[in-house]
């Protein structure tokens, strides 16, 4: 029942979204929904594929991330990439090959800050915007309905598409998906960034942003 309701409700919501303006002040209220959004919890997998000039590369990366403001933030990724990186509120930890680590100052390490806006890295302005569709993603807490949202941009010889499904209620993105294309070179990459679960305002245990040393790791110099 409650599902029937949620997709009643979400048609009524995609139906007056077909113009640009409405589509424009949903990404307005995205935009300021993760600006305000300080402390989160996610899980995402991101995948990317860079081809065309000889090139067919690909990869995977899954990462588990907590961020508390001020100053407190743990990303750990695995797959494709190894690296992570743990702010306690004073001090920064990062490793990026398990054999060696660094510290730094979480004050002047600009990824320590990190609102839900800094995440999404929403560009503004982009040449066009449209409804085209609606859809879902399933997250650990349960079965998410989105809006499909397709802004377009065009820098010099490059073309950017990138189609974003958004809970319209929250205003969440859950989905993203980044292609682009240069005219010149040829080379077109596509970057899909998708939660598996997600959590605003969470509690989080007490040893979240306390920085384990991999077995047998050293400490080295942070790089100038």
């Amino acid at each position: 029942m409650y599902r029937l309701f949620s997709t009643a409700l979400l048609a009524s919501v995609l139906a007056p979204a077909q113009n640009v303006g409405d589509v424009k002040e949903l990404l307005r209220k995205v935009q300021s929904t993760a600006e305000s959004t300080k402390n989160w919890r996610a899980e995402v997998v991101e995948r990317s594929q860079i081809s065309g000039g000889g090139m067919n590369l690909q990869g995977e990366v899954r990462t588990k991330i907590a961020v508390q403001a001020p100053l407190k933030m743990s990303r750990k990724n695995s797959g494709a990439d190894q690296t992570i990186l743990v702010c306690d509120g004073a001090e920064t930890f990062y490793s990026g090959d398990g054999h060696s680590y660094y510290r730094g100052e979480a004050r002047v390490t600009p990824q320590c800050d990190f609102p839900l806006s800094k995440f999404y890295e929403l560009d503004n302005n982009p040449a066009t915007t449209s409804v085209v569709g609606r859809d879902h993603v399933q997250l650990a807490e349960g079965d998410r309905e989105c809006v499909l949202v397709r802004a377009t941009w065009k820098h010099a010889t490059v073309n950017t598409v990138r189609t974003m499904c958004i809970d319209p209620f929250s205003a969440l993105i859950l989905r993203d998906v980044a292609e682009s294309e240069d005219e010149k070179t040829g080379v077109r990459m596509v970057h899909t960034t998708a939660f598996t679960s997600y959590e605003s305002n969470p509690t989080f245990p007490p040893d979240t942003f306390r920085f384990a040393v991999p077995p047998g790791a050293v400490e080295a110099k942070p790089p100038i």
